[in-house]
């Protein structure tokens, strides 16, 4: 089957940690039905027992590199950032080392891209908790419909939840640069840097497992107030550059940080108002959206 002439495409696994998931997760990888690509095995100083089980794969012939950080570099966008560098395909699948995804996974998605034009395919998406399927994860991009042009309608959300269910072309990247300065946003930055106005379309004919067991670690409810208050200057720092760039106008620039500003607020609990941090952090706000 003639599926993008057969090109190539770069697989990036980034773990920390993740030893109970790995096997599983890598067994996803190399048995897909479609066999033209390279894995590009990452580790960021993991302390359990994860290394053991990717060393059985260092010498495996799909295996292009096995790089193990010597120091957390306390970013997984880093690691994505490491891992795009090294990628020879001419289309890329960043597969978090938790998730795992249908056998046919490459092909059905291949296949999608190919007979639809598109730049960005992501599949159906599932929510996985202690291997049971829980639920379906509905990106916002496709709220009204499948397939899309990602504009700035979209900036207000991050587009795609998972990243695990995304294959895209590698001559996207070009323009993401900036998504490497974010520790907790790093994930939305790069879908604007490296999607904004390019064809994207959901694949229901293959599956990807996104794994949430417990509360989710992206879930602010749980955060305190030191986490709170740098995801609201991570999410401002992102519309302020965006709109000195051009990118965004200022009524835009205004309702993001708002929006970022009161979903920071509205989790905080009187006392922690009272805190120095929260007082400087909304001075702060009020002259943002005076901009």
């Amino acid at each position: 089957m003639n599926i993008q002439n057969r090109q190539l495409v770069s697989i990036i696994l980034p773990n920390y940690n993740h030893a109970d998931y790995l096997t599983s997760r890598l067994e996803s990888i190399y048995n897909q039905s479609y066999q033209n690509f390279e894995v590009i095995l990452l580790d960021d100083c993991s302390t359990d027992s994860s290394l053991s089980i990717l060393s059985t794969y260092k010498d495996h012939p799909k295996t292009s590199h096995f790089i193990v950080n010597k120091i957390n570099s306390g970013s997984p966008f880093k690691q994505w950032q490491k891992g795009l560098s090294l990628a020879k395909g001419q289309f890329i699948w960043i597969a978090e080392s938790d998730d795992y995804c249908d056998l046919n996974f490459l092909e059905s998605q291949l296949q999608h891209i190919q007979q639809r034009s598109l730049d960005v395919v992501v599949a159906e998406t599932k929510v996985v908790n202690k291997d049971s399927i829980t639920g379906r994860t509905e990106h916002p991009i496709f709220k009204q419909k499948d397939e899309l042009k990602i504009s700035l309608d979209y900036f207000l959300y991050c587009p795609i939840l998972n990243v695990s269910s995304i294959i895209f072309k590698k001559t996207l990247i070009k323009d993401a640069f900036r998504y490497t300065n974010y520790r907790l946003i790093g994930d939305r930055v790069f879908y604007f840097e490296a999607f904004h106005n390019k064809k994207i379309a959901l694949n229901p004919l293959t599956q990807s497992y996104f794994r949430k067991e417990g509360e989710s670690v992206s879930t602010l409810n749980s955060k305190g107030l030191n986490y709170l208050i740098k995801y609201y200057r991570e999410h401002q720092r992102f519309a302020e550059e965006a709109y000195k760039a051009n990118k965004i106008d200022v009524k835009l620039y205004r309702s993001y940080v708002q929006r970022f500003f009161n979903r920071v607020n509205n989790r905080l609990r009187k006392t922690e108002k009272l805190n120095l941090k929260y007082l400087l952090m909304r001075l702060k706000y009020y002259k943002d959206i005076k901009k």
